[in-house]
């Protein structure tokens, strides 16, 4: 009954919100009062509907030097794993072309959906499909003397509403940009996405970018008159997000997101906003296993003598049919300080997001709740796999989780032609739930997790773990460890299995971006360094020696010189390294104890040792403007990864890929 009363709740909110501003409009309705089964006129319909797409090709060339045994049937085919591949296509859902077709039924209602044409190029006509990409949607608008308001209804809208209810997290855009995302937008000139990046700190992207993919209705409303010359604005939705379809029992049970933000611009410039979020999940197919989380926030934005203040605070629960709800607090509070104070622009952030706050669609990482891990699909009516780390994740600088709380400093600014950004933050978990830690391979990532997609456990020691676009490991800390061939306790574990020891964090990035000219072209030079470390003790900076349970090292240099008007060479070079210390899994077992192929012979010698991993990555490539629209992108890299003590972890090979895209 009490799952019931909060859907009624959500549902009567809901209709109130967005019943009100049609209220208004009653007396402008006309009514035809004769009924007829065809519009009397009908003019120039093709006039109204408008196409558009892209078309992208890809085709690589993958060949594995050195492999370990896979098992993986979706990729390779045959007795024995294949050392090459050549396919077309990312692996993931991503259209080779995709077609937008929208239209104006009226002044007020535009109708849009858009078709997906996949091709593998493989000889037949089997798996060629034409499929819906985002399905149909319904945009309705109505401008009034009160403001400006609209409804969609349909298909996938790529929504965002506030950091700490639905957003998907960018970080602070520190990032390689030799390799090309598919839904990297094409640019007027060869080079504008290297100056962009120089220029402004990021490249340009297209309304997917730091949005959550959302269905259902969305109602919303701006330009509504205030006090004092201030306006409001308003967004509300209910229905689903990526997260709720992953373990519908039947269909047309409750599973659901609701969410609402009222925003309140003033005439000074400032900002303050009501945000309100939940997500509703029915885990059996009679009503009585249910889970649910929710999020309020007040959150602010103005100025104080050039001192930017601005933030989000407030609080989060979870429940479910076996637990009852527990609320906690959540913060992330920024303050902008300009260089005429300091010498150099400061950002200081501070946050705290307890265990209790609990959100999936939002810019902070889920550490709490575990059976929110593998709530997450590929695609609706696939089986539900894991798409983000668990426990204790060890983040790039910009990255939050609940369950911890820390401080973190960031600056930008130039000397000369050279571009500076960076800082450093240091982050404590507030309470001890586990006793897990992960981390996601930077330089890579991509590689690792085209081996197989959006897998768990996979490769020769069962560490991988890919979701989109790349790849994390879990670590953990051992009960014992071994000492002169002596096995002892490690003291960080009691009986149960619980933690005996609190989780620290410390995360930092340097990136460079330089600027010149050679023989009359521009060249881009780009630096990029990050290093992360998670101990049991508190450091404001990342720690240098063993001390931590992982220390995470990540270098990438990327340059691009524009050859002339319509080619542009890029080249990349980065390397990574990850150390454990003994405190952490060790080679203990024989990854295949009957099997002597691909070089792993059958007396395998464990060598009782941590984490000792190495990655490099080198590639090079051309940017070919062959029109307006139409690009030509070639890139080939050889790689390496390999684990000094876990000797079965090798794997080593070159990729050389080919994208046409055109834009129509």
């Amino acid at each position: 009954m009490k799952l019931k009363f909060e859907y009624r709740k959500v549902w009567i909110m809901f209709f109130f919100i967005t019943s009100m501003p049609f209220l208004s409009y009653t007396q402008n309705i006309e009514i035809n009062s004769s009924f007829q089964s065809t519009a009397e006129v009908i003019k120039d319909p093709i006039s109204n509907i408008r196409m558009g797409g892209y078309f992208r090709f890809l085709g690589y060339v993958r060949n594995f030097h050195d492999m370990y045994d896979l098992d993986v049937p979706n990729y390779y085919s045959g007795v024995h794993p294949q050392n090459t591949t050549i396919g077309v296509g990312t692996g993931y859902r991503e259209p080779m072309m995709m077609l937008s077709i929208s239209g104006k039924a009226n002044k007020n209602v535009n109708i849009g959906t858009d078709l997906m044409l996949n091709s593998p190029f493989n000889g037949t006509f089997n798996n060629n499909s034409i499929a819906m990409y985002l399905g149909t949607n319904v945009y309705s608008t109505i401008n009034s003397d009160f403001g400006k308001f609209g409804l969609h209804a349909g298909g996938i809208k790529w929504y965002r509403q506030s950091k700490l209810t639905v957003w998907a997290e960018e970080g602070y855009l520190r990032y390689s940009p030799f390799e090309r995302a598919p839904y990297d937008p094409l640019t007027k000139g060869v080079s504008d996405r290297y100056s962009k990046y120089y220029d402004k700190g990021s490249i340009s992207q297209d309304v997917r970018f730091g949005n959550v993919a959302f269905q259902g209705l969305t109602f919303t409303g701006s330009g509504i008159e205030g006090p004092d010359a201030s306006t409001f604005s308003f967004q509300s939705i209910i229905g689903k997000t990526q997260h709720n379809v992953g373990e519908i029992i039947s269909y047309g049970k409750d599973d659901y997101s609701a969410g609402l933000r009222i925003n309140n611009n003033l005439s000074n410039g400032s900002n303050f906003a009501l945000n309100y979020f939940t997500s509703i999940t029915a885990t059996d197919s009679v009503k009585n296993n249910y889970r649910e989380f929710s999020i309020q926030t007040f959150e602010f934005n103005f100025k104080f003598k050039k001192i930017r203040f601005s933030g989000e605070g407030g609080l989060g629960s979870y429940e479910t049919h076996i637990t009852d709800k527990e609320f906690g607090e959540l913060f992330v509070i920024n303050l902008d300080i300009p260089e005429e104070y300091i010498y150099i622009p400061v950002k200081l952030q501070y946050s705290r997001i307890s265990p209790q706050a609990v959100n999936v669609n939002s810019s902070f990482q889920n550490t709490s709740v575990v059976e929110l891990v593998q709530s997450s699909v590929v695609e609706e009516g696939a089986d539900a796999t894991i798409m983000t780390s668990f426990g204790g994740p060890i983040n790039n600088l910009g990255y939050l989780a609940n369950n911890r709380e820390g401080i973190s400093v960031n600056t930008e600014f130039k000397i000369g032609a050279v571009s500076v950004s960076g800082g450093f933050g240091f982050y404590s978990e507030l309470e001890r739930i586990n006793t897990n830690f992960s981390y996601s391979h930077k330089t890579n990532g991509l590689m690792l997790s085209r081996i197989s997609y959006f897998s768990s456990g996979y490769g020769p020691y069962k560490q991988f773990n890919s979701y989109y676009r790349g790849v994390f490991e879990n670590v953990n800390i051992s009960d014992s460890i071994y000492v002169n061939n002596d096995t002892i306790s490690s003291g960080y574990i009691d009986t149960n299995g619980l933690p005996l020891f609190d989780k620290f964090y410390c995360s930092s990035d340097l990136h460079l971006k330089y600027k010149t000219r050679v023989f009359g072209k521009d060249l881009y030079l780009f630096s990029l360094t990050n290093y992360n470390t998670a101990q049991d003790f508190f450091s404001i900076l990342p720690v240098t020696n063993s001390s931590a349970f992982i220390r995470h090292f990540n270098q990438q240099f990327d340059l691009c010189y524009e050859l002339n008007k319509t080619t542009a060479f890029v080249f990349k070079y980065g390397i990574e390294r990850v150390l454990g210390n003994e405190f952490t899994d060790i080679d203990d077992t024989d990854p295949y104890p009957s099997d002597n192929t691909w070089g792993v012979t059958e007396d395998y010698i464990p060598s009782f040792k941590a984490r000792n991993q190495f990655g490099n990555i080198v590639g090079f490539g051309f940017d070919i403007k062959l029109n307006e629209g139409a690009y030509l992108f070639l890139r080939h890299s050889n790689f390496h990864y390999y684990d000094k003590n876990f000797s079965a972890t090798n794997i080593k090979g070159s990729e050389t890929t080919l994208e046409l895209k055109i834009n129509f």
